[in-house]
């Protein structure tokens, strides 16, 4: 059941199995965004009172998948989008990126992590409950890049603990704590790439979308432009804090991030060919 805020009355009708959207009588008006229902997204957000009391605004919350699908299906004016998302969708879509509010992972920021039993040997396999979310995908393909690791996936439908306390290797959401054998899968990208890991923004159709949805989108945001990640060291550790941020502004840099995450995508034979990184008013002469 997707998660919905807003002032209005809803009649909740089922149009795929397994998915659930509202119908609203007032469509005209109405303004549909879609954004991925992980809590890590709601530093993006202003809070969800503010947003339900937002006239002809709704917000469903969505897993990542369901979100692209959303988007692909143009039953949302704009979507908060994966590199994956986004470039999936551009074989059979002319997006564009907003350049308003997003997710970008800098370095350490405890986020996801890939986590390790001690003493062991062998990696033949990790644990998720999560094997479709794009970081979980990255720490995969990271395996690969960086240790020229190629463990198989199993995917099993519980909590993150559960999974690291009886798994042998682990990727999931999250970070470590004192005493764990782990790797932040931020980190780790910072580490190959010297740049940070974009995580989600804004897409929208390039002809089809609300003339103020830049606005509208500034209207439900957070005004933050970046949060400092430091890490919690246990007590009496001396080693040296690692630090990193979350950048939750557009900005340039972040189209020249994007575009080494798409050749990375393509290189692991994500895409088969690289998307293009296409923003809103920037780009328009490629249409």
């Amino acid at each position: 059941m997707l998660q919905i805020f807003n002032s209005y009355g809803v009649v909740v009708k089922e149009i795929n199995p397994g998915i659930k959207i509202s119908i609203i009588n007032n469509q005209d008006n109405m303004i549909k965004l879609a954004i991925p229902k992980n809590k890590i997204y709601d530093e993006l957000l202003i809070d969800s009172e503010k947003i339900g009391s937002t006239d002809g605004i709704e917000i469903i919350r969505a897993n990542e998948n369901e979100c692209s699908r959303l988007m692909l299906n143009n039953m949302v004016s704009a979507a908060l989008l994966t590199p994956i998302g986004y470039g999936s969708g551009m074989y059979q879509a002319d997006y564009r990126i907003i350049p308003a509010s997003v997710l970008v992972s800098e370095a350490y920021t405890s986020l996801a992590s890939i986590f390790f039993k001690k003493d062991m040997r062998f990696v033949k396999k990790f644990t998720t409950n999560a094997p479709d979310d794009f970081i979980i995908i990255i720490g995969r393909l990271l395996l690969a890049e960086k240790y020229n690791l190629f463990p198989e996936s199993e995917h099993r439908d519980l909590s993150e603990t559960e999974i690291i306390n009886t798994s042998e290797t682990s990727i999931v959401w999250g970070g470590s704590k004192a005493g764990d054998t782990a790797l932040d899968i931020s980190e780790e990208w910072h580490d190959i790439h010297d740049l940070p890991l974009p995580l989600a923004f804004w897409v929208c159709r390039a002809e089809e979308h609300p003339e103020n949805l830049i606005q509208i989108i500034e209207s439900i945001s957070a005004k933050n432009s970046e949060k400092i990640i430091s890490e919690q060291n246990g007590p009496g550790k001396k080693h040296f804090q690692r630090q990193g941020r979350l950048i939750m502004k557009w900005n340039e840099d972040i189209a020249h991030a994007l575009e080494l995450t798409m050749h990375f995508l393509y290189y692991h034979r994500i895409f088969a060919d690289i998307p293009a990184v296409k923003v809103l008013g920037r780009d328009e002469e490629h249409k």
